[in-house]
């Protein structure tokens, strides 16, 4: 056991879907590592079971030492996973009418993403992921506001009305609202959310509403409407596994309010409106830490890598900088999000490979010589 000296100030936690890691660090700068497998029903218990080995090194108690926390930084997959397993939200979307499959047809682009170079040039191997929401929980209103910000075609109220009324009784469990422009005028689309709860609070329905002006005013009407339908589908339930995280922490004391990693290197609150920014928290603290690391030790370039069980991801540092990308794709959507530049593979070190021993020659037919 090491010898205790000073409190514990910082927490950081790597919520894997294999396993949880959590990190303790004492003002003296140094620190012990636990490890649990890890729990998606309740990742607040794997994180406590991670508490408890790491901290058995000082032989010290998770009651007596998240008390003394100043802060807590999460990572986790948990977000990413429900995008790429297509567990999310059942997400209705409102746009402008004619409009309906922007989402699933993304520029045209998401048909090859994450493709290599001889995939990308043939026409016939291109293929799109079925869309995080189905046409059928689409609805289009009319309304045109152009490039310039005016308002050519007033919106249609009473059919934004009739089409949160369908959403509702297709099963949606959030509305996401998106129209044209709307980030040079705002006006149409708060009308459409305004009309929308209005009719949600008539019918008695309690869901959430997202529209893109209040969470991603950008450019690019096909990554807008990806990453605010990402926001809905995703990032919500991704909210109360934090909640869960967080009040566990008070449970056991702890004053602080837990910090999440997000996509362009810093963290946010994980009650931020935009969690979205969160969706790829695990391997970005990894980048930010080797950027520290190597300026530490002399290294403008450096090379990083990160082994989980699902995935293998990289990134570069080069001339003591990463890049940030300022319309990435992630999980094969493009989205409206500042990402580190990292690359994806998978192949962790939970992967399979698989061989059909039924194509390998048997030895005899492979030393038989041949015949005439």
């Amino acid at each position: 056991m090491q010898q205790q000296e000073g409190t514990v100030k910082v927490l950081g936690i790597d919520a894997g879907g294999t396993m949880t890691d959590t990190f303790f660090v004492r003002e003296d700068g140094r620190f012990v590592v636990g490890k649990a497998q890890s729990n998606p029903d309740d990742e607040s218990v794997a994180i406590y079971n991670s508490s408890e080995d790491a901290l058995a090194h000082w032989s010290r108690a998770v009651n007596e030492v998240y008390p003394e926390l100043v802060t807590g930084v999460y990572s986790g997959t948990a977000m990413l996973n429900r995008v790429v397993q297509r567990k999310g939200l059942s997400v209705g979307l409102i746009c402008n009418r004619g409009f309906e499959q922007t989402h699933s047809m993304g520029r045209a682009i998401q048909s090859y993403l994450g493709y290599a170079l001889e995939d990308r040039i043939h026409l016939n191997t291109h293929k799109y992921d079925p869309p995080l929401v189905p046409l059928s929980r689409i609805r289009g209103v009319t309304e045109r506001t152009d490039v310039q910000g005016n308002i050519v075609i007033p919106l249609r109220e009473a059919e934004v009305a009739e089409a949160t009324e369908e959403l509702v009784k297709s099963g949606a469990d959030a509305i996401v609202i998106c129209l044209l422009q709307s980030h040079k005028n705002e006006r149409n689309e708060q009308i459409a959310r305004d009309v929308c709860k209005e009719k949600l609070n008539d019918m008695g329905v309690d869901i959430p509403v997202f529209a893109s002006v209040d969470y991603y005013p950008s450019r690019k009407e096909s990554h807008r409407m990806n990453t605010t339908v990402l926001e809905a589908y995703a990032a919500e339930p991704s909210r109360e596994t934090l909640k869960k995280v967080s009040d566990r922490f008070h449970k056991h004391g702890a004053q602080f309010d837990l910090r999440v990693m997000a996509t362009h290197g810093g963290t946010i609150s994980w009650k931020a409106k935009e969690l979205a920014r969160t969706i790829v928290s695990g391997p970005i603290g990894g980048v930010i830490g080797s950027k520290l690391l190597g300026e530490m030790l002399g290294y403008d370039n450096i090379a990083c890598s990160d082994i989980g069980g699902t995935s293998f991801d990289m990134a570069l540092i080069t001339k003591g900088n990463f890049a940030i990308a300022a319309d990435p794709d992630m999980a094969r959507l493009v989205l409206s999000l500042p990402l580190v530049v990292m690359d994806s593979v998978g192949a962790g070190a939970g992967s399979f490979v698989r061989i059909d021993l039924t194509a390998i020659p048997s030895p005899s037919a492979r030393t038989a010589p041949a015949t005439r």
